[in-house]
């Protein structure tokens, strides 16, 4: 019996979670931590199919745009209601009422850029060498973080709650995903180490700093991997 159907089957279940995890937010009803649990069953999921679809030989057109499609829900509009979210969170005296009305909608500028994204991977030539600009996932997982920590009730939390922040956040992580910036992959073509030595060396800085860090861990963590990815790839040359 064929299975070249799992592939699509799992990027379709991959959506169905990211509408759950969608609906979820907007009604407010669930803990942000707890939701962010649904969406790292995506992440597995959205590797899951790339993986059955190369080993089952069941690569097609059709499953590059509901990969996308897929994408652009769970990690694309995810991540702009989490924005939102925080928006509101944010005290409006600093600005006023009027201007906290629709700011919170810039929080949305992510989202376009995330599907400007997908559609420019869509139409050019892929590479195993680097992304060009952050993966969605990576971003929504940063944002994820921000809307975790900004729920703690800590120092932490004021400092992200804040219009300003929010707002620089928004900007940052909107050009990241939108720019032609090369950032390591990590698909391991061997365990050489020869090779694939600054893959090893992020993975032993973001393991031990997310076992002691926890959830803090992330923004540190996607800032040394961007740090990492500039030096091999715009290195100055002798």
């Amino acid at each position: 019996m064929k299975f070249k159907f799992l592939p699509n089957l799992i990027t379709l279940f991959n959506l169905f979670l990211g509408c759950i995890v969608t609906l979820l937010l907007i009604e407010n009803n669930l803990e942000v931590r707890n939701v962010f649990i649904i969406t790292v069953i995506c992440l597995f999921f959205d590797y899951l199919d790339g993986y059955l679809a190369r080993k089952l030989n069941a690569k097609s057109d059709i499953g590059i745009q509901l990969d996308s499609l897929a994408d652009l829900v769970s990690f694309g509009l995810v991540p702009g209601i989490l924005m939102y979210n925080m928006f509101n969170e944010t005290p409006s005296s600093s600005i006023g009422s009027i201007s906290a009305s629709f700011i919170p909608f810039t929080g949305f500028v992510i989202t376009l850029c995330s599907a400007y994204r997908l559609a420019r991977y869509n139409t050019r030539k892929s590479t195993s060498k680097f992304f060009k600009g952050l993966p969605t996932p990576a971003n929504a997982v940063l944002i994820y973080s921000f809307a975790i920590i900004s729920a703690e009730g800590n120092a932490f939390s004021d400092i992200i709650l804040d219009y300003n922040i929010l707002m620089l956040i928004v900007i940052l992580s909107s050009l990241l995903l939108v720019s032609n910036l090369k950032l390591l992959n990590f698909k391991f073509k061997s365990l050489k180490f020869k090779g694939n030595r600054r893959r090893f060396l992020l993975i032993f800085i973001s393991i031990p700093s997310l076992i002691i860090l926890g959830i803090y861990a992330i923004p540190l963590v996607l800032s040394i991997y961007v740090l990492i990815s500039i030096f091999t790839f715009y290195k100055l040359k002798n």
